[in-house]
Formats: structure tokens, C-alpha cells, sequence
């Protein structure tokens, strides 16, 4: 799959987002959830940043992340486009999250020779998510199932982030 064509579709799904979203008055139970967090481990394989949001006016229920990593060095690069949905089940502000995402990763710079790895990544967490805004956590069981080259690897995901 070409770069441009995953920003194409990450673009689709953010612009549909957006364009979902309806001005009514600001009101912490009436509104989607949204957050943006730095995750270590889980879908963006290393470090990566992301964003989370619910479908529906919720504060749980089914919602979406997408995000990116990059890491640089002398020799050059690697990055990963972390996607997928999740479902958040629970009570404010202790949550059971459950999900399916996809991620693409490629050495920086050399998209057309260079390695890509194409994971498949279910995820199980705990996720704490305060009902108004704040400092959000997820530690969740996230087992990278190669696509490119089969076979699977044990992984967790730790992550730190603020809810809007």
C-alpha cells in the first residue's frame, strides 16, 4: 500500500469526523470523547502519538484512533501509521477497552525499496478516562500478528494523554 494512499484514508476518516460534529452547548456528558496521547508500545510499535474519539456523543461506546511514529537516526529512519477502532465498555471513569487496528510501517525515505511491514493488532486494556477533561491512561495487551511475513508477537502498549 503507498503513503499516499494511507493518508488519503486517514484524512477520509478524520474529515468525516469533523464533519459529524454538531455546535451544541459545551456540556461534559453530552459530547464525544476525544483525546490525544503518547503511547509506548501498542499499534505504533515504539513511541507514537495518537488520537481517539468516539462516533457517538459518548463517552464510550465505539470510536477511532490514528497516529504516527517516527525514529531517526544516522543510518536513517523507520515510521509507522498506526489505525483502527475500538470499543470502550464501563463505568466513568474506569473503562474495559477492546480493538482491532491495523499498522503500516516503512523505513523513512525509501518508500519504493526499502522494508514495509504491514501488522494486524487486536488489543485488550484497561483505560482510565476521567468524564470531564484530563490526564487519561491505557495499559492494554496489544500482540502484533505480521501480515507482510507471517507469525505474531507478544506486545503491550502503555499510554499517557489528556481528554478533551
Amino acid at each position: 500500500m503507498r503513503l499516499h494512499t494511507i493518508i488519503i484514508i486517514i484524512g477520509t476518516f478524520i474529515s468525516y469526523h469533523c464533519i459529524a460534529q454538531n455546535a451544541t452547548k459545551d456540556s461534559t456528558v453530552n459530547k464525544n470523547a476525544k483525546n490525544i496521547y503518547l503511547e509506548l508500545g501498542g499499534n505504533g510499535i515504539a513511541v507514537s502519538v495518537n488520537y481517539d474519539f468516539r462516533f457517538t456523543k459518548s463517552q464510550k461506546g465505539l470510536g477511532m484512533r490514528v497516529g504516527g511514529m517516527f525514529l531517526g537516526g544516522s543510518e536513517g529512519g523507520f515510521f509507522a501509521l498506526p489505525i483502527g477502532l475500538n470499543y470502550l465498555i464501563g463505568k466513568a471513569p474506569n473503562y474495559f477497552e477492546t480493538g482491532l487496528g491495523y499498522t503500516y510501517a516503512s523505513e523513512a525515505g525509501n518508500f519504493s525499496s526499502g522494508e514495509k511491514i504491514s501488522l494486524l493488532v487486536p488489543s485488550v486494556a484497561y483505560r482510565y478516562q476521567p468524564l470531564k477533561n484530563g490526564v487519561t491512561f491505557r495499559a492494554g495487551f496489544d500482540p502484533l500478528i505480521g501480515l507482510t511475513e507471517p507469525g505474531w508477537i507478544t506486545w503491550f502498549g502503555l499510554s499517557v494523554g489528556y481528554k478533551f
